[in-house]
């Protein structure tokens, strides 16, 4: 199978979360907490390798557990756990969103081929036809697939979790939550790191429950902008 863009990604980004992790667990004197950090970085790079992405993701949600603590006790700085909670979330959203792809349609390949023609019984002794030559064959026209239309699903859920955040100025996880009850949490965060991305909408707060969303200062000046008024 073919590696999309995609999947690139998260390998990479797996692998650098991985290699940071080691680097953070080096030099601590806790050894069993530094293990700890090695073995779960380890697991989600190699669950990611195979394209098991379900255990990614189980792998980096202990990740994520471990530098926040390490962050409390005093462990890793705080710049360093602000890196890393941002990279863990890149990587959790690329790993939402390919384990949300719809599969292909698959090809009705009936479609393909000719249909016989039904014969009236006569009676007179059937002529058999002369057999298709492979010039024959060529020269009939064939039927093409319909190439599949790409979904906006992404682009309307954006816009709606865009306009509630312009709506309440600051908004948390669980408000998007309320508001999309049938998308699940890791589409949720993707959409928002794509808003985010696009220089939209403004990530506060580091990681947790006390993590909110605001529209960014330049789309809150394209929002106040006066519409259809002439340049003096």
């Amino acid at each position: 199978m073919k590696e999309t863009g995609k999947e690139r990604f998260i390998l990479t980004k797996a692998y650098e979360v991985a290699y940071a992790l080691f680097r953070l667990a080096a030099p601590m004197p806790e050894k069993d907490f530094a293990e700890s950090l090695r073995a779960s970085g380890t697991a989600m790079l190699s669950a990611a390798a195979a394209e098991d992405y379900a255990a990614a993701g189980r792998s980096l949600r202990v990740v994520e557990c471990l530098v926040k603590f390490g962050g409390d006790v005093g462990m890793i700085g705080t710049p360093n756990v602000d890196v890393m909670a941002r990279e863990i979330f890149a990587l959790d959203a690329a790993i939402a969103e390919c384990k949300t792809v719809a599969k292909t349609d698959e090809v009705n390949v009936a479609e393909i081929f000719s249909k016989p023609e039904v014969v009236k019984r006569s009676a007179e002794p059937a002529i058999e036809p002369a057999p298709m030559r492979m010039e024959d064959f060529r020269a009939q026209p064939q039927p093409h697939p319909q190439p599949r239309q790409p979904s906006n699903d992404s682009a309307i859920r954006q816009s709606a979790i865009l306009a509630r955040i312009r709506q309440s100025g600051n908004c948390r996880m669980k408000d998007i939550q309320e508001m999309l009850p049938d998308t699940s949490e890791r589409t949720i965060r993707y959409d928002l790191q794509t808003l985010v991305e696009q220089n939209l909408v403004e990530r506060i707060g580091n990681a947790g429950p006390l993590v909110f969303y605001r529209a960014s200062r330049v789309e809150q000046g394209m929002s106040a902008a006066p519409q259809g008024a002439d340049s003096q």
